[in-house]
C-alpha cells in the first residue's frame, strides 16, 4: 500500500474543510502557488525549509489537527540543503555516493602522481649522480704557496677512485684520501695537475700551481 506524502495529507485535511485554494489563500495569507506547490510536494518552488515548517503549522491551525507527525515525516523524507532548502533523501544518496567516488578518484589521481612525481624525482638524482664527476679535494698545498723541492700532496677522492698526480698513479686509502710526496727540481713557477677517474669513466681535474724555492 503506498504511504500518502506530506502534500496529499494537507490536500485532503483542507478539502475536507470545505476550503478552496482561494478560500485558503484568504484565512492562512500564504500565497496561492506555495499552497499548490505544497500540496504537489513540489518542495523546490518553495522558499526555505524553516517556511515549508511554518506553512504546516499554518495549515494544523487552520485546519485543526497536530503538525508534529507531518513535521516528522519531513525530516524523514528531505534533508536540508546549504542553501537550506529541502531536498528529497532519494536524491541525496545517488549525489553522496558520486561525491564519494569522485573524491575517491582524486585521492587516487593524487597518490599516483605523488608516485609519479617520487619516481621522476629518483631517476633525476640518479642521473644526475651518474652524469657528476667524482669527488676530488686538495687539501695541501695551496694555490700559490711557496714550496721546497719536495712538495707533499694531500687529498681527498670518491672512493675506488684512480688518482694521478702529473700522470703518476696515486694510492688511496679505503676513504678515500691520499697524500704522497711529488718531487720538483726546478726553481720558480710550477704547476700541479691531480685528476680522479671513477669506475664510470668519469673524470675530476684540478691543477695548483707553486712556487717552487731550493
Amino acid at each position: 500500500m503506498k504511504t500518502k506524502q506530506i502534500g496529499e495529507i494537507l490536500q485532503e485535511e483542507r478539502e475536507k474543510k470545505g476550503f478552496s485554494l482561494e478560500d485558503f489563500v484568504a484565512r492562512t495569507r500564504i500565497r496561492l502557488e506555495y499552497i499548490q506547490a505544497l500540496e504537489k510536494n513540489e518542495f523546490s518552488k518553495l522558499p526555505a525549509a524553516t517556511f515549508v515548517k511554518g506553512y504546516i503549522k499554518t495549515y494544523a491551525r487552520e485546519l485543526e489537527f497536530d503538525p508534529d507527525p507531518l513535521v516528522a515525516l519531513l525530516r524523514r523524507d528531505f534533508k536540508e540543503s546549504v542553501q537550506g532548502k529541502l531536498v528529497p533523501r532519494e536524491f541525496i544518496k545517488p549525489l553522496l555516493k558520486k561525491q564519494r567516488a569522485v573524491a575517491g578518484v582524486t585521492l587516487f589521481m593524487l597518490a599516483l602522481g605523488l608516485v609519479f612525481i617520487t619516481l621522476i624525482g629518483y631517476v633525476g638524482v640518479q642521473w644526475f649522480n651518474l652524469q657528476k664527476p667524482p669527488e676530488l679535494s686538495i687539501l695541501t698545498p695551496k694555490d700559490a704557496q711557496v714550496v721546497s723541492g719536495a712538495v707533499i700532496v694531500r687529498g681527498r677522492a670518491a672512493r675506488e677512485s684512480v688518482v694521478t698526480i702529473n700522470t703518476q698513479p696515486v694510492a688511496t686509502q679505503l676513504d678515500g684520501s691520499f697524500e704522497t710526496t711529488i718531487s720538483l727540481d726546478k726553481a720558480g713557477v710550477s704547476t700541479l695537475v691531480i685528476e680522479a677517474v671513477d669506475s664510470r669513466g668519469k673524470q675530476n681535474k684540478k691543477q695548483v700551481t707553486v712556487y717552487v724555492q731550493f
